[in-house]
């Protein structure tokens, strides 16, 4: 007797984020010209996707990630071969080791109606250095919305940021990844009434001459909602 469960091969769909001094940047291949790094037969797992997925960054191109999660699943068993897609997204932690076959892009060069920082006098950016399918670019979009959605309930920063930031400074990165400008005394009301900070007895002077107070995170992740925006 046939057996009737469907086992699909996996494609593995992993985009690492760096965040620049001005936007957030994804990583491509520049040979390749792909998202897409792995694909394995669902039978044959023996550890988690995401696990499977770190493992393949750190052996191919050397860089550490935050914790992947989950962005899109999509399953076509109508397909032949059937196939499930399974997108995560991560955070860089470390430079890639073999640069000469990738390339870092930024993610609104390719999604420019998702950055509206600067309003509807939107910045231009030049021709992509890599041309991405309009699979490629629905991935992304798919992992900005659900990195955007997630913010509130697991902010980035432990991930991925200094063990000590100014407001100034979380403002700045939790707008680079919305796209979106926020109001400052708001957002810092916000983000102190959640506890979610603590602040240090350390005083640093910013670009603008104006001393400010350090502040790190004060619980793990995820302990309580952290309003971002």
């Amino acid at each position: 007797m046939k057996d009737a469960t469907v086992r699909p091969p996996v494609d593995l769909v992993v985009i690492p984020f760096q965040l620049g001094s001005r936007d957030p940047y994804v990583l491509v291949w520049s040979d390749g010209r792909r998202l897409s790094l792995l694909r394995v037969p669902l039978m044959a797992l023996d550890r988690p996707l995401e696990a499977i997925a770190e493992h393949f960054l750190v052996r191919t191109i050397g860089m550490t990630v935050s914790p992947l999660s989950q962005s899109i699943a999509t399953q076509d068993l109508e397909r032949q071969p059937a196939v499930a897609e399974l997108c995560y997204y991560g955070f860089a932690k470390s430079r890639f080791t073999n640069g000469e076959r990738l390339v870092w892009i930024p993610l609104y060069q390719h999604l420019p109606d998702e950055d509206r920082r600067h309003g509807e006098d939107l910045v231009q950016w030049n021709t992509p250095t890599c041309q991405l399918s309009d699979h490629d670019i629905q991935l992304l979009l798919a992992t900005l919305t659900t990195l955007r959605r997630s913010l509130d309930r697991k902010p980035v920063i432990q991930e991925i940021e200094p063990e000590a930031f100014t407001l100034s400074y979380l403002q700045q990165r939790t707008e680079m990844l919305l796209g979106v400008s926020l109001h400052t005394q708001n957002f810092r009301r916000k983000i102190l009434d959640s506890g979610y900070l603590e602040p240090l007895d350390i005083v640093v002077t910013q670009t603008a001459g104006r001393p400010a107070l350090l502040y790190r995170v004060t619980r793990p992740v995820g302990s309580k909602d952290c309003p971002a925006s």
